[in-house]
């Protein structure tokens, strides 16, 4: 496991001083950051299925089914 430093505004560490206690506080930093970085994944691949433009067929997907079959 590999150590950091970061800094953080101190009106912040003083909320993390007084909600989570000292020996917590390295769990508590990582689990915010893996849960911030899966919120990010999730909104990244929601834009990238957004930004999708649908194809447009002549005809839907029954009339396809059914053309298929005829043939």
């Amino acid at each position: 496991m590999e150590r950091i430093s970061i800094p953080i505004d101190d009106g912040l560490k003083k909320l993390l001083d007084a909600q989570v206690p000292r020996g917590e506080r390295a769990r508590f930093v990582v689990q915010a950051i893996q849960t911030a970085l899966e919120e990010r994944k999730r909104k990244d691949a929601l834009s990238y299925l957004l930004a999708i433009k649908p194809i447009k067929r002549p005809q839907d997907a029954v009339e396809t089914l059914r053309a298929i079959r005829a043939e």
